[in-house]
């Protein structure tokens, strides 16, 4: 298992731009009808036979001509799986390139998780850091919830996954699970720059990329335990997952390859930058880890599920995700890859890697 000593300098990541989506209901009464009284009948003196009235055709009305409405386009399916051999068998996973739109909207009908702003004490930052719980509907100390730990992008906070009430991961997981489609469980938003002499991110360079290399730490020696000692988590690596967008992407791909016995599933959406040696058009990235590096050292610290998806039309961090996937074909890593078509550094690559890494995480016992 990779320690996480002292990170070694990093780097990048891009801010994070959530799409919002309005779902409106509308109603209406039907108004009661109230009978006309028939008027009183008059008698009329005989006044012999009436010619008959002569009857005119009355035109049919002209029919509209009849509209076929165009089927519902099901969203792109397919297997991604490269199978090296080693660690869980993620071969049944199908992947849909976009997110279905049904997820991705509000609904009257189902009731969302309880969001929670709080803080915990940061002994790797010394000082109290922000954070926001997303608990399932339902919630109850009764039962232990597995838990999904959403990261950011570069210059982001807590509030930047969560979504504007309308969309974003607690819609589209709170939809999946109304449906069945995911586990129920807990998702943490955590806030990723943790350094102890500055409290926001100033600039793309390597000394604030080292603050987010050391959100590792914050993570397992501060954050994880609050979790444990305050809400009613299930712990072990099978209830614990972690994803992340851009600089959260490539952040997690790095704590899941440090800390293995921590963390069962890993989910990496347009990954920025600098898990490796490299150049890009903000700075030269010392990388965190070399190449030859980014793998489990055994079967039994492999990930049960570990996906990567970018847009492809990224002009933020480009071509970098697909390297990830190739070094990880290299080292023979098993993962899942896959391009989500007419994305950029937004969406839908965002929706569509929060809802097939939900609809595939914790479900190692079936």
């Amino acid at each position: 298992m990779r320690k996480c000593k002292g990170f070694r300098k990093s780097r990048y990541g891009a801010s994070v731009l959530l799409c919002a989506l309005l779902g409106i209901a509308g109603c209406g009464k039907a108004a009661n009808e109230v009978p006309t009284p028939n008027p009183t009948a008059t008698e009329v003196p005989d006044a012999g036979p009436t010619a008959e009235p002569t009857l005119e055709a009355t035109p049919e009305p002209t029919k509209a001509p009849t509209v076929t409405p165009e089927p519902t386009k099901e969203p792109e399916k397919i297997n991604t799986w490269f199978d090296f051999g080693k660690g869980k068998n993620m071969e049944n996973i199908t992947i849909e390139v976009t997110c279905p739109p049904e997820y991705r909207i509000n609904k009257a009908d189902v009731t969302y998780g309880r969001i929670v702003k709080t803080s915990y004490y940061s002994e790797t930052c010394e000082k109290n850091r922000n954070v926001i719980i997303l608990l399932p509907e339902g919630y109850t100390e009764e039962k232990k919830y597995p838990v999904l730990y959403v990261l950011h992008g570069i210059f982001g906070d807590e509030t930047s996954m969560i979504g504007d009430g309308n969309s974003g991961p607690r819609i589209t997981v709170g939809n999946m699970i109304a449906k069945g489609d995911a586990k129920e469980m807990i998702l943490v938003f955590p806030y990723m720059y943790a350094s102890k002499t500055q409290d926001v991110c100033t600039a793309i360079d390597v000394a604030n990329t080292k603050a987010y290399d050391n959100f590792v730490n914050d993570l397992t020696a501060d954050l994880m335990p609050f979790m444990e000692d305050n809400y009613s988590v299930a712990t072990g690596r099978e209830n614990t997952a972690i994803i992340g967008f851009s600089m959260g992407g490539r952040e997690a791909i790095a704590i899941g390859l440090m800390r293995p016995d921590l963390f069962g599933y890993i989910g990496s959406i347009a990954p920025a930058p600098g898990l490796v040696p490299g150049r890009d058009w903000a700075m030269a990235h010392p990388g965190q880890f070399a190449e030859e590096d980014v793998k489990f050292d055994t079967e039994e610290e492999s990930p049960y599920v570990f996906m990567l998806c970018s847009g492809d039309n990224d002009n933020v961090v480009g071509t970098f995700p697909e390297s990830y996937h190739n070094i990880l074909n290299r080292n023979e890593v098993n993962h899942i890859w896959w391009i989500v078509p007419g994305s950029d550094h937004s969406e839908p690559a965002i929706s569509s890697g929060i809802y097939n890494f939900c609809k595939a995480i914790f479900k190692t016992e079936e």
